[in-house]
């Protein structure tokens, strides 16, 4: 992802070649914060890529997509690079030969310019599309210059101007007038190019007609240039006959199909999953620890299905939006041109309607999109999926979520094949979640549990409980919640329902936010001399605590890593947490779903949470296997009872006491039982789990 908005930039309003360098001062720091670059341009030559090398270098690396609507005068040099790369979309053995990794790409675009062109088109990160005027622009050329740069934050910058993209347009007198979207002056101006540019791309212009690069050349509207100047002049009677004839122009698209490229070697145990999942006919749970490909295993199980079925819509719902990025990325080697649906609707609803016609209308034979969790049970976003015929599967990553009270009126009756990933598919405290989850995706058909895939996909690990008494005063408070809950415990109406939920949040916030948890955690890290690559899971009342005793007393260097840190702010975390410039990170539940850190060595859980999926997919970001990586680390700190009390077994007391220990071994439980040294672990816990009756926990 980039590592700047465009919001950071001062860009001028107004750059002419003779005053500014419009590649330095514009273009280049423009594509290096954006993820979008859409252009319309009345000329382009590859040359132009040549000195925005850096930039489109930024650009490719940040996962970007660049639109060109241009005219159909082109080199023949140029011609030939867009249709070797529109060919190699398709033939997998000549995007091999095209293949060009990013970190050379910058060396290609100034030493093999060409070869550089076709590789960005046949990868998907360059797409262009010829416009020719018609109607009352007839005879005349597609002359208008104008382009829209977006950030992953949504922010945009538009510019219009004489400049084309081109050498020679450096060396002519031209300027640009460059407006920012976040300037509230100008916003409408942004937008109103934006919107325009999506009717060009789509072909809604009425006096402009666009073809993309297969009907361009069956179209034979390419006038090649062998000089700069004149143009040819096009072949108006072909034209002519073009618009006359009877058979209604579609445009087309070059076709994305799913596959596993024999350069993609899966796991027997994804072959496993895969068949039990098709055997079920299509529907159904992989419950597959975190860290052992569900990913790949949903992509290379909907290119099996593909090969079945022959056509296929996929829809891939994620609950976070850099989860999109990352499916996109991995998609992209199945042979995936995804729509990527979040943030603003205007970025994807029409594309989305438009290939759902086309898809409908066998125009395309699959069609694919890959859309957070909030936009997915968003109207706008189901009304679409409304209008879906045909083969079609739902791919729900971290599944559970959307068993949630407003994700259950959201499941697509109209997707005959499902398929649900989930570490925990069932939901905490929710039957009815569960029920109605499992109701609609099926049973769970594969299951890879953790323990079965330690030495597979994860590490091996070392699990060290430590016993945190808690004080006197937050005994007292957890006995007088305990009461409170049994009093409210069996009350059905839903007033009664929200207090119980509170009640047990402020319960285990006493657990959670326990006081002696500190000084102990003082202790461990004193004893650690060399302390790298370490994560601690907090509470959140906890973390400024954690932070000032880690940063401010112990002199490590540490981070938050919160909800509060923009997106790229916490990739770069994360890039520093891999390269050892930050020892630690303190995290509250940021890192429980879709953040990768195989880099982690060692994690200390101060949040005593019981839910199992929080602590599992806690404890599967740690175990990810990583170079040089032989095994993890888990310190772990337990809650119990103040040593001073001396509560008889029958008492009211002796229960909130065996109450809290109860809580504490089921995490207890789950995290010794695969440890290496399991039976070292049980013999901190052996005596108080014997005092309060709780040996077969």
């Amino acid at each position: 992802m980039p590592t700047d908005s465009l919001s950071t930039y001062r860009f001028p309003a107004l750059l002419t070649t003779s005053d500014s360098n419009i590649i330095e001062d514009f273009f280049a720091p423009a594509l290096r914060a954006s993820i979008r670059y859409d252009r319309g341009v009345g000329f382009f030559s590859a040359g132009w890529l040549r000195i925005t090398a850096e930039g489109m270098t930024a650009f490719a690396q940040n996962s970007g997509r660049a639109r060109w609507v241009t005219s159909p005068i082109l080199s023949e040099a140029d011609w030939d690079a867009l249709s070797l790369g529109e060919a190699a979309r398709t033939d997998r053995v000549l995007h091999t030969a095209l293949a060009v990794a990013l970190d050379n790409l910058a060396r290609e675009l100034q030493a093999n310019t060409l070869s550089a062109l076709a590789w960005l088109v046949a990868d998907g990160i360059l797409d262009f599309k010829l416009a020719l005027p018609r109607n009352k622009l007839e005879r005349g050329d597609f002359h208008d210059k104008f382009g829209i740069f977006t950030d992953a934050e949504g922010h945009q910058v538009s510019f219009n101007g004489s400049y084309n993209d081109s050498i020679q347009g450096t060396r002519n007198y031209e300027s640009i007038k460059v407006f920012c979207s976040w300037d509230a002056a100008f916003a409408p101006l942004v937008q109103a190019d934006a919107e325009r540019f999506e009717r060009l791309w789509r072909n809604q212009d009425p006096n402009v007609q666009v073809f993309d690069l297969p009907t361009a050349a069956r179209e034979r509207i390419i006038r090649l240039r062998t000089q700069e100047r004149p143009y040819a002049e096009p072949d108006w009677k072909k034209l002519q006959q073009l618009k006359e004839s009877c058979l209604p122009y579609r445009l087309t698209v070059a076709q994305a199909r799913p596959t596993v490229s024999p350069n993609i070697t899966l796991r027997d145990y994804q072959e496993q999953a895969i068949a039990a999942w098709l055997a079920h006919q299509g529907r159904g749970f992989l419950e597959m620890a975190t860290g052992t490909g569900k990913t790949i295993t949903a992509l290379a199980a909907s290119a099996r299905l593909f090969e079945q079925q022959q056509r296929l819509a996929v829809v891939v719902a994620v609950p976070y939006q850099h989860l999109v990025d990352q499916w996109a990325t991995e998609a992209q080697a199945f042979g995936y041109r995804p729509l990527l649906a979040y943030q603003s609707k205007s970025r994807w609803i029409n594309e989305l309607n438009h290939q759902i016609i086309d898809f409908n209308g066998g125009h395309r034979d699959f069609i694919s999109v890959i859309v957070t969790h909030a936009t997915f049970i968003a109207a706008d976003f189901q009304n679409s999926l409304a209008r879906l015929n045909g083969p079609a599967l739902l791919i729900a990553d971290e599944a559970h979520h959307l068993g949630a009270e407003q994700g259950r009126h959201s499941y697509p009756e109209n997707i005959a094949f499902r398929l649900a990933l989930s570490a925990t598919p069932d939901r905490w405290f929710d039957d009815e979640g569960t029920a109605l989850l499992r109701a609609y995706f099926g049973e769970t058909v594969f299951a890879l549990p953790l323990e079965a895939a330690i030495g597979l996909s994860l590490t091996e690990y070392y699990y060290y409980p430590y016993l945190v008494a808690l004080t006197d005063e937050e005994m007292e408070a957890y006995q007088e919640l305990s009461l409170k809950i049994a009093r409210v415990a069996s009350r059905k109406d839903e007033e009664g329902q929200q207090l119980l939920k509170r009640l047990l949040i402020k319960r285990a916030d006493v657990l959670n936010q326990a006081e002696n948890k500190l000084p102990v955690l003082s202790e461990l890290v004193d004893a650690v001399s060399d302390m790298r690559h370490t994560l601690f899971y907090c509470a959140p009342g906890q973390i400024d605590e954690v932070v000032q005793l880690l940063g401010w007393h112990k002199g490590l260097l540490i981070h938050k890593f919160t909800a509060e840190e923009s997106t790229e702010e916490r990739q770069r975390l994360l890039t520093g947490f891999a390269n050892g410039e930050w020892q630690a990170l303190v995290a509250m539940k940021c890192l429980d779903e879709g953040v990768d850190v195989p880099d982690t060595r060692t994690a200390y859980f101060l949040a005593s949470s019981s839910n199992p999926r929080e602590f599992i997919q806690r404890r599967g970001r740690i175990l990810r296997k990583a170079p040089g990586k032989e095994f993890s680390v888990i310190h772990d700190l337990i809650v119990a009872p103040p040593t001073a009390w001396t509560a008889t077994q029958d008492s009211a007391e002796f229960e909130s006491e065996r109450s809290v220990v109860r809580r504490e071994l089921q995490r207890f439980k789950e995290f010794a039982g695969p440890a290496r040294n399991k039976h070292q672990a049980l013999d901190v816990i052996w005596d108080i789990a014997t005092r309060y009756g709780l040996r077969d926990f």
